[in-house]
Order: C-alpha cells, then sequence, then structure tokens
C-alpha cells in the first residue's frame, strides 16, 4: 500500500481507539447550540458521527477519481494504440517508398553500367580491328622494304643464297 493510504488507516484506527477508550466521555449529553436551535446531545458521539461521515464522503471522493483516472487511461491507451498504428503504417509506407526508390537507382545504375559497358566493348573491338589493320599495314610495309632492300642487293650482284 502507498504511504497516504496506510497513514489513513493509522489515523481511523487511532480515533477508533481513542472512541472505544473514551466512550462514556463520548455518551456523556451537553447542550449543543445551532445557529437558530438549541438540542441536547452527546458531544462525542456527534463529532465521531462527523467524522464517520467525512471519511465515507472521502472514500466516495478517491473512489470517483481512481474511476475517472482509470477512464482516462483507457482513453489514453486507446489513442496511444491508434497513434502508434498510424505511425506503423507510415513508417512502412515510408519504407515501401525508399525500397522503389533505391530498386529504380539501381535498374537505372544497371542501365547506365550496361550502356558503358557496351561503349568499352565496341571501343575495344575497334581498337583491336586498328591495331589489326596497322599490323598489316606494317608488315606489309616492312615485307615491300625487305623485297626492295633484295631487289637492290641483287642488282649489285649480292644476294642471299640459300641453304
Amino acid at each position: 500500500m502507498r504511504f497516504r493510504t496506510t497513514f489513513m488507516i493509522v489515523v481511523l484506527a487511532l480515533v477508533g481507539i481513542f472512541a472505544a477508550v473514551n466512550w462514556q466521555a463520548f455518551l456523556a449529553p451537553t447542550q449543543l447550540t445551532l445557529v437558530f436551535t438549541d438540542f441536547q446531545a452527546p458531544l462525542g458521539l456527534v463529532m465521531l458521527g462527523v467524522v464517520i461521515v467525512l471519511a465515507a464522503v472521502f472514500l466516495l471522493y478517491v473512489m470517483a477519481l481512481q474511476t475517472s483516472v482509470l477512464f482516462e487511461t483507457r482513453r489514453l491507451t486507446k489513442q496511444l494504440d491508434t497513434q502508434r498504428d498510424l505511425a506503423d503504417q507510415a513508417e512502412k509506407s515510408r519504407f515501401i517508398e525508399l525500397r522503389g526508390y533505391l530498386q529504380s537507382e539501381l535498374q537505372q545504375l544497371q542501365q547506365r553500367q550496361n550502356a558503358h559497358l557496351s561503349a568499352l566493348t565496341n571501343k575495344l573491338e575497334s581498337v583491336q580491328q586498328d591495331i589489326q589493320q596497322r599490323g598489316q599495314l606494317t608488315e606489309n610495309a616492312v615485307a615491300a622494304q625487305i623485297g626492295e632492300l633484295d631487289d637492290r642487293l641483287q642488282r649489285h650482284g649480292v644476294g642471299i643464297k640459300a641453304i
């Protein structure tokens, strides 16, 4: 139990013990005056009745307050659940949107990579053909120069004898 509840129980128990110990004094009749009238009644019993009524009113107040707090807590819990569901849905839609964005970006990147790869392949084929053509031209030029040198050597009477 909480401290306040324990404190209230102890105070009520002490009032009860006090009333039990002094019961004869509580029952002694006394002249009581209300604003418009006078009457004879035991003051201790009247005060004990006032304490009991105040305790009952306090208890009803606490019960009403506790009930209103429980209803408010229940309402706030429902609102919190609703807001949590909305946040989860928003987060889910953001993840779906992010996934779609990333997929489109990856597709664009793949397309650019394929385009660069095909351009590079075409360039390599072009360079390879150019190298082959230059190699052929160089081979033809070397063969022509060798043939020309061979003709010159034969004209001068110097020749390479075949083995």
